[in-house]
């Protein structure tokens, strides 16, 4: 019997994986080289124990190929177990250019690992580079305890953990019940008012807030009794509007709470997430403006959103809003910048009538992962798995997509192109706006590489700048698998978002849910502008034709003559 080399490469990797999983012996789990205080005072590194029995410590090695430090006698460790060595001892200082840390047994056999930065680094223990540069106070943490391939792979390169980040990992959800499915711009208004009108407790983490609409409502609240707790970026992209500023003051004298969020711990509080009362979530790609919001059947920004009523999903996001509020700096009206004259400079000024699709209430049974960037959002089983799992389509809706991350691939993008490698249609549909293409490199250009791409390697992907008919721009941050999958959420498609930023999403399987947003979808792309590459095919082909119907014309007059 021929046995297919692809089925015996499958089981050596399943192989691998199975072996992998089963660490018997204490793994290196965090380490922090380059603390923010004199001399570096407050580096350590964390032994743990991911064996399911107790491992005896006694005589091990520390060592950054400099110096050692022995582990004291009788250090066992408990399963699940941290010891904690504190630094410099016995000469290990950690280089903050780069470095190695190494844990030996007491017969100074190599037991585990991990290097970082320039570190040069190519003997036992470690193979290829390692996962970046130690900027101040990031500290490097083991993400997955489960696998030692001697590599960055567990480590999580593109994850840059700072102390004092949230490091919250939701589990997968299943719920029955019912959600409401909209998009931006038909619908996404009248959806909020409904929900925010039979609110008691409102509680909003959001980018920007420049709907006078959405004001009333939550002014509206405020006057019938109810309590609302607002986390904002105190420094978007522009500075803040005068328009917002009036929103948050008339609504702190109103009696609302007012919190800028945290800048030294993400770069941007970029996340569009409401928690009402205690069981209701409504997550989306779309600001608290009226470009994200317009008034009822006019044009505005194309987004999704969704309102889902699960206790547990609540709670996933109720912890990071805890969180990242107790982190914050809640502030009055006096604390407020002075209004300065600035508007904000996207905004349409011109809009015209458009509705198209009108919120749906949907029932059934739900699975859903919550993304919390930078937490969950670069791990290989949240949006880069779901993109893995596709076996008939993706679908992907963005404002931009950059393909290189600082010398990286931008590892969605890449997972979309391998996708499409083994078979899946695969379609990108970007934002035609001047700014995503006045660059030599983006929207337009990363089409054409993509299209060429395709026809180069005979793939079965496309990707396309949107028309932009009836709607002012694609700010969406969406993507659709096998339409059973989608995902929700305020990630960009750039290094910074899910490395750098706060940002939420949710992945939620459902086929009636996706039947939804893939309808959305079908509309923007069946109203694309192509790319360059695309359209100069186009006329070539049209030339082509007339050229030719023209000699054949030519060639009939002779004849007849």
């Amino acid at each position: 019997m021929r046995i297919s080399p692809v089925l015996v490469l499958l089981v050596l990797l399943l192989t691998a994986s199975a072996a992998a999983s089963q660490i018997t012996h204490p793994i290196i789990r965090e380490f922090l080289p380059n603390p923010a205080a004199p001399r570096d005072q407050g580096e350590y590194v964390i032994i743990s124990n991911p064996a399911d029995h107790t491992i005896d410590l006694s005589g091990f090695i520390l060592t950054d190929l400099e110096g050692e430090f022995e582990i004291p006698n009788q250090t066992i460790l408990e399963p699940g177990a941290d010891y904690q060595i504190k630094l410099p001892v016995h000469g290990i200082h950690l280089s903050n250019s780069g470095d190695e840390v190494i844990l030996l047994n007491s017969n100074r056999s190599m037991v585990d690992c991990a290097i970082y930065g320039d570190s040069g680094y190519s003997g036992e223990g470690w193979n290829g580079t390692g996962p970046g540069r130690a900027a101040e106070e990031r500290i490097f943490r083991r993400f997955y305890l489960d696998n030692d391939t001697d590599t960055a792979y567990e480590w999580l390169p593109l994850r840059e953990y700072y102390r004092g980040q949230s490091n919250i990992m939701p589990p997968q959800r299943s719920f029955s019940g019912r959600v409401t499915a909209f998009v931006s711009p038909d619908c996404s208004l009248m959806t909020l008012q409904e929900e925010i009108r039979n609110a008691s407790v409102l509680r909003v983490n959001i980018y920007l807030f420049e709907s006078h609409d959405i004001e009333r409502e939550v002014l509206d609240m405020l006057n019938r009794g109810g309590e609302v707790y607002i986390l904002i970026e105190e420094s978007p992209v522009g500075g803040i509007s005068d328009s917002e500023i009036g929103i948050l003051r008339r609504i702190m004298e109103e009696g609302g709470r007012v919190c800028f969020s945290d800048d030294p711990l993400y770069r941007l509080n970029h996340a569009k997430y409401a928690l009402i009362d205690h069981d209701t979530t409504i997550i989306g790609s779309e600001n608290w403006n009226s470009g994200g919001y317009p008034p009822d059947g006019f044009s505005g920004n194309r987004g999704w959103g969704i309102v889902i009523r699960d206790r547990d999903i609540f709670s996933d996001l109720s912890t990071v809003f805890e969180h990242d509020w107790e982190h914050g700096t809640e502030i009055g009206t006096k604390d407020l910048p002075q209004e300065s004259g600035r508007k904000r400079q996207d905004e349409p000024e011109d809009r015209i009538r458009y509705h198209v699709f009108d919120a749906e209430d949907i029932s059934g049974d739900f699975t859903a992962d919550v993304i919390v960037a930078p937490d969950n959002s670069l791990r290989y089983e949240t949006l880069i798995g779901m993109i893995n799992s596709a076996e008939k389509t993706v679908y992907i809706e963005q404002a931009y997509i950059t393909g290189d991350w600082n010398g990286c691939k931008n590892p969605y993008l890449q997972a979309a192109v391998d996708a499409a490698r083994r078979g899946v249609e695969v379609r990108i549909l970007l934002d035609s706006m001047w700014y995503n293409k006045n660059d030599a490199d983006d929207n337009d250009e990363l089409c054409r590489d993509l299209n060429d791409l395709a026809s180069q390697e005979n793939l079965n992907l496309e990707a396309r700048l949107v028309k932009r008919d009836g709607i002012s721009k694609i700010h969406n941050k969406g993507v659709i698998v096998d339409e059973k999958k989608v995902l929700i959420s305020s990630i960009n498609w750039n290094k910074h978002s899910p490395t750098y930023n706060r940002e939420a999403g949710i992945i939620i399987e459902n086929p009636d849910l996706a039947a939804y947003y893939t309808g959305a979808f079908r509309c923007d792309w069946n109203t694309e502008r192509r790319s360059p590459t695309s359209a100069m095919f186009v006329l070539l082909v049209i030339l082509v034709v007339v050229l030719f119907a023209s000699a054949i014309y030519r060639m009939s007059r002779r004849r007849g003559s």
